[in-house]
């Protein structure tokens, strides 16, 4: 094409992928002496409401990051200390040793803070922001190269050690459970860096994942289905391990290894026999043992509560580890487990009146020194194999609300505000301490890596949305899930037909949110309703969700009960289409969440506090496997938008999806650089300077209409606003003359600027770049608009998803807040460069439905 010659100067950049929001929050955390921001908040408040709570994550973040710094919680090898104690007269005294976990910890961290926008560049917004994650990122790289070329007998896996002198080791064996999480931490890092452009740096942590994926069945696995919980290599011993005779089959950090050693181990030593021994390690009955149900009593303010839930060792927080780093919330059957064991931990936390949840944590030394001493016997009496004598409930960790954070932000926000708050001293210059006393008597005056960078990752969402991903791009996906289903569905029991005792409560928060706004009987009395919520969105979908899913269900449907307003408001369910012998019928499009009292649905959202509770549930739906139907209407000014259609082959077709790697898998980003070069023709600029950025969302699939691949795309410009064009309101097109709208205006004269004639086929560019999403249909039962982020069409099984943000330039998310246009924009149009113009782009400024040969806008 004549363009093609034009795009060898512009330069793109891979730069930032989306996380579920843009940051927001205050700058309160940025003053040195603000570091007791939690007083700014309530407990209540962080619970209830969307927008502040995303503000106490921001300014929490923000601290934490203080700990990310060398002298604090990193050597100056660029491996991690284990922690610092606060000494009496302020200064820091680091703990020099330190284990792969903390490494896995700081890389995750690093690797969402350098890829990804929003809460997690709060981390380090102070102190250098992505590029000083990048940085960290290179040292440690060079640290880590530096240990396997000094101990090659290890392959990559690192046992405690000194991290001043790079990794030596300070005990002769290796834990292979704290090497599980650095072997997907290393995982996560190469492909998250891979996406963001920094392929040579991915490549290194990629050489030493493939490290530890070469040695890991020969230095741990002792066949029979047995896996080594520890083994030691002497330096000259030929390689050869010695295996410890405990094995490694706990459901916590130890199957996380497991799960290493399966998906990503190098079983070739076994030839044929490979997949016999891997099935048999989660054959091992005293795996097995493991997997089960029990239930407990709990009595919270006059009533008496059955909950269930799997057993644990010792029902710290520190066993739910596995779920920060894969996504074990994405197979219904685990996260069942998980949600069972943070429901009965919250409300056994509430009605003790603790102010936070237990977990394995240092305490304050009994000396009242600087001291600590580490205790791992926090647990609940009766769900933990200790002796009632022996579980201890006197301190609350720091880190206990990391699993809550995940199954539930809202209520873990809740209990980390509460845990916070217990304690002047539990917020520090370096973010929060270890654990304070459950009578708020004292603090534990230390710094962690466990205690803090587990409860910021958590507060991050978790690694598991993009490792599902990577897995699925890795095609390791499916044996993923078939094995949770195996040991969580079947192995563990449990008919999902019915629901186990407590399963239909919601989660409970600390005893500071009144009974005005959450109580027990309240909650019981909203089981039955959120039974038949999950009821009718199983039948709906024809899906299986366990009965855990039924209070985050029954919170969607409630948000369009109490949002319905008139036509014409920001949001509308659209019509739903069907295609017969005689054409196409349309009706309005209802689902298990919309209420029936309208014949076409249409929400609006009356405050920010609103709009962040509708993206949070349409996230959450997301993630269930349920994800909406919804479209955002335009606002008369709104960011500059562009939706892309390529078809591909039929579905019988040999690579019928090819089409997507020409759309968009290709290195060079031709489709996008062609559109962006037309665009700077009006916008000219955005040449220099940072550039134009371009946020992009995709629904790829299966097109149900044309039976054929759709390789679909939503391109936002965020620095560009424009004003929306309007149908016709009158069958007879004279709708009377009005400026041009420049939002058609720019894409037509992006059409006519890429065409190279006037021919029609398949994938020509008035099909690829599609008119009808711009129109604004102005009549009052109008249901048109363009999908939310994390939504589906009807039917469909293409739910739009963000893809990341590139920044072009001729020099060299929010996800759901920057895909919905019907968030009012209320600066000024864009200054354009009308002369740029396409002289044909002018000539095809009529409305779709204008039925005359006379311009209707």
């Amino acid at each position: 094409p004549s363009w093609m010659p034009l795009l060898g100067h512009i330069m793109v950049s891979r730069s930032k992928q989306f996380d579920e929001g843009d940051g927001g929050g205050s700058d309160r955390g940025a003053a040195e002496d603000g570091f007791r921001f939690a007083t700014n908040y309530s407990s209540e408040e962080v619970f209830c409401d969307a927008a502040r709570r995303r503000q106490f994550f921001n300014d929490f973040l923000r601290w934490e990051g203080r700990f990310l710094q060398t002298g604090v919680g990193i050597s100056d090898s660029g491996l991690t200390f284990d922690g610092a104690h606060i000494l009496s007269d302020g200064r820091l005294e680091t703990r020099s040793h330190s284990n792969p976990s903390k490494e896995a910890l700081h890389l995750a961290l690093l690797a969402l803070a350098a890829s990804q926008d929003g809460l997690p560049g709060a981390l380090l917004r102070d102190v250098g922001g992505a590029e000083e994650a990048l940085r960290q990122l290179r040292q440690k790289a060079a640290a880590l190269e530096r240990y396997r070329k000094e101990r090659p007998e290890l392959g990559g896996f690192m046992p405690w050690f000194d991290a001043p002198s790079y990794g030596q080791p300070v005990e002769p064996e290796v834990a292979v459970r704290y090497n599980g999480m650095l072997a997907w931490s290393l995982y996560f890092v190469a492909r998250s860096l891979s996406e963001i452009g920094e392929t040579d740096l991915a490549e290194r942590f990629g050489l030493h994942l493939q490290s530890m994926r070469e040695a890991a069945v020969r230095l741990s696995y002792k066949g029979s289905g047995k896996v080594a919980a520890r083994f030691s290599v002497a330096p000259r011993g030929g390689g050869t391990a010695s295996k410890s005779e405990q094995s490694c089959e706990d459901p916590f950090a130890g199957e996380l290894f497991c799960m290493f050693l399966d998906l990503l181990g190098d079983w070739s030593v076994f030839g044929d026999a490979a997949t016999e021994e891997k099935e048999a390690m989660w054959d091992d009955p005293d795996r097995c043992k493991w997997l089960g149900w029990s239930a407990l009593e709990v009595t919270l303010e006059g009533s008496t509560h059955l909950i269930g839930a799997m057993p644990r060792s010792t029902f710290s927080v520190h066993e739910e580890w596995k779920h920060l780093l894969l996504p074990y919330d994405e197979v219904p059957a685990a996260r069942r487990a998980q949600c069972a064991a943070e429901r009965l931990r919250s409300w056994w936390a509430r009605a003790e009146g603790l102010p936070g949840l237990l977990g394995d944590c240092h305490v304050a030394s009994a000396d009242g020194g600087t001291r600590t001493c580490h205790v791992a016997s926090f647990g609940i009496p009766g769900a933990v194999s200790l002796r009632l004598d022996q579980a201890r409930q006197d301190h609350v960790a720091g880190c206990g609300a990391f699993g809550l954070l995940l199954a539930d932000p809202a209520t873990g926000a809740a209990w980390l505000h509460e845990t916070l708050c217990a304690h002047s001293g539990m917020q520090t210059k370096w973010g929060m301490a270890e654990s304070c006393a459950a009578d708020r008597s004292e603090i534990c005056p230390l710094l962690t890596w466990d205690a803090k960078a587990t409860t910021s990752l958590a507060v991050l969402g978790g690694l598991g949305s993009q490792m599902r991903r990577f897995l699925e791009r890795d095609d390791l996906l499916k044996r993923f899930s078939s094995i949770l289903n195996r040991l969580y569905g079947t192995r563990a029991g449990g008919d999902e037909s019915h629901s186990l005792p407590g399963e239909l409560l919601g989660f409970a928060p600390p005893a500071s949110v009144g009974t005005q706004t959450w109580s027990p009987g309240a909650t019981a009395s909203a089981c039955e309703e959120a039974s038949v919520d999950l009821e009718c969105a199983k039948a709906a979908r024809e899906l299986a969700l366990p009965w855990c899913d039924a209070p985050r269900i029954l919170a969607a449907r409630r948000w369009f009960d109490c949002h319905e307003s008139e036509p014409g408001a920001p949001y509308c369910t659209g019509m739903d289409s069907f295609y017969e012998e005689w054409g196409i019928y349309k009706e309005p499009y209802s689902d298990w969440y919309t209420p029936s009292t309208r014949s076409v649905g249409h929400y609006a959202a009356a405050s920010e506090k609103d709009r962040l509770a509708l993206y949070e549930s349409v996230v959450s739906c997301f993630k269930l496997g349920v994800p909406l139907v919804l479209l955002a209407r335009q606002p008369e000014r709104y960011r500059l938008f562009f939706d892309l259609d390529v078809y591909g082959g039929c579905e019988d077709a040999p690579n019928f999806d090819k089409v997507i790697r020409f759309a968009w898998e290709d290195e060079e980003q031709v489709l996008a650089r062609s559109i962006v070069s037309s665009v700077w023709d009006l916008y000219p600029e955005f040449r220099g300077g940072l550039g134009l950025e371009v946020a992009v969302f995709s629904s790829n699939g299966l097109c149900s209409r044309k039976k054929r691949f759709k390789a679909s795309y939503h391109l936002v410009f965020p620095d560009i606003i424009v004003d929306r064009p309007e149908k016709c309101t009158q069958a007879s097109g004279k709708c009377g003359q009005r400026p041009a709208a420049r939002h058609i205006a720019v894409r037509n004269h992006v059409v006519v600027s890429e065409s190279d004639d006037d021919a029609t086929y398949l994938n020509d560019w008035t099909e690829i770049l599609d008119e009808f999403p711009l129109w604004h249909e102005p009549g009052p039962d109008a249901a048109t608009g363009l999908r939310l982020p994390f939504t589906d069409k009807p039917r469909e099984g293409r739910p739009k998803l963000p893809l990341g943000r590139w920044r072009f330039s001729s020099a060299t998310s929010s996800d759901v807040r920057l895909g919905d246009i019907s968030a009012n924009v209320t600066g000024e149009l864009t200054p354009w460069s009308e002369a740029g113009l396409h002289p044909d782009a002018l000539s095809e400024l009529k409305c779709p439905d204008c039925w005359t040969d006379t311009d209707c806008i």
